[in-house]
């Protein structure tokens, strides 16, 4: 295995740990306001927050030809409504289950995505990515089927249909990043995750007898930090890094997150893990840095999912 070159810019590196970090802690200040706000009222807000922000900054800055060009609307709404419906049903799913689960659950979506580019015949599977598949789908197997054989927690099951939702968001966003402007792409991207969960609100409502959640002041913070740092922030931050970072320090940083994240849900949560549970986590995790790793002499950059 090659040894990982040194980087003498420490900056872009610490902003892409800084960046997993927080992403980490979202798993619990989402499963903090899965109770206290509808789950696609959250959508809305979060991805409004990032709209607005995108807005605001291209506006100041004159730019508006990331509005005018067609195909970046196209795919952004694509991908916006994909975006708005991962957000919708992880935070669903975290109503039902921790968020320790939530994360590494979630965290799989980067070896689904392999998966999805071979039957899409995108790429040939490798064999790093079937080692690395196995070793996950047995870490799911003992992270969420309970001692009791066939026994799953449903949040478990909604939150993995989350994560399938988010390989596909994975997959195409890489394919459509290169064929527009980006700043486009993503603010369409929000934009339409925006409004994909407005209409998901009303349509809900409409088959349901009793008002939604609406926006408690205890959820203000939730909400204001997962639309400015979860949302805006990171993903700024982490396309800047990458200039700078290769794909292998990048893949090797983010394939913490559940770490991260489970560390934080213990902190703010007091959530913990059984001794299976662990085993399962374990096995995710190791799946994820055996996919991240390059076996080879000379690393060449490839597509960071």
């Amino acid at each position: 295995m090659e040894l990982l070159k040194k980087h003498t810019n420490f900056l872009p590196i610490g902003a892409i740990f800084l960046c997993c970090l927080i992403w980490g802690t979202t798993f619990s200040i989402v499963k903090g306001a899965s109770t206290i706000i509808d789950p696609y009222l959250l959508s809305i807000l979060r991805n409004l927050i990032a709209v607005l922000i995108l807005g605001v900054y291209l506006f100041l800055k004159k730019d508006y030809k990331p509005f005018l060009n067609k195909t970046s609307l196209i795919y952004g709404f694509i991908l916006g409504v994909l975006l708005g419906a991962i957000y919708v049903i992880q935070t669903t799913g975290l109503i039902f289950t921790s968020s320790n689960h939530s994360a590494f659950i979630s965290c799989s979506a980067v070896i689904m995505a392999p998966i999805l580019m071979y039957f899409l015949g995108w790429q040939k599977f490798t064999k790093k990515q079937v080692v690395s598949i196995s070793i996950v789908t047995v870490g799911l197997f003992y992270l969420t089927i309970k001692s009791t054989f066939g026994e799953i927690n449903i949040g478990d099951i909604i939150t993995f249909v989350a994560a399938i939702i988010c390989a596909f968001h994975l997959v195409l966003s890489g394919h459509y990043v290169r064929k527009v402007d980006f700043m486009g792409l993503i603010f369409y991207q929000f934009f339409f995750a925006f409004l994909a969960s407005l209409i998901g609100l009303i349509i809900s409502q409409s088959f349901q007898n009793f008002p939604p959640i609406l926006l408690k002041q205890e959820a203000i913070f939730n909400v204001l930090y997962l639309g400015i740092l979860g949302t805006t922030f990171c993903f700024f931050v982490t396309v800047w890094a990458q200039k700078y970072v290769s794909t292998v320090y990048t893949a090797l940083i983010f394939s913490l997150e559940p770490l991260f994240a489970s560390i934080t849900n213990y902190f703010v949560l007091a959530e913990g893990f059984t001794d299976r549970e662990y085993f399962g986590a374990s096995l995710i995790l190791l799946g994820l840095i055996v996919y991240s790793v390059r076996f080879r002499r000379k690393t060449k950059l490839t597509q960071a999912f």
